[in-house]
C-alpha cells in the first residue's frame, strides 16, 4: 500500500505542476517543469517499489 501512495503523491504532485504551467497569472520561471519531472520520478520510484509481503 506503500508505494501506491508513493505513487499518488507523484501524481498530484504532476496534476499541481500542470496547473501552473496552464494558469497564465502563475509565472515561476521554469519551476513548473521541475516539479513536474520530480513529479514524474516519484511516480516511477513508487511504481517499482514492492511492498513487503508479511
Amino acid at each position: 500500500m506503500k508505494s501506491v501512495k508513493i505513487m499518488l503523491l507523484g501524481i498530484s504532485m504532476m496534476l499541481f505542476a500542470a496547473v501552473l504551467t496552464l494558469d497564465p497569472a502563475a509565472s515561476l520561471g521554469g519551476a513548473e517543469f521541475i516539479i513536474l519531472f520530480i513529479g514524474l520520478i516519484t511516480s516511477i520510484i513508487g511504481f517499482f517499489s514492492g511492498d513487503a509481503k508479511h
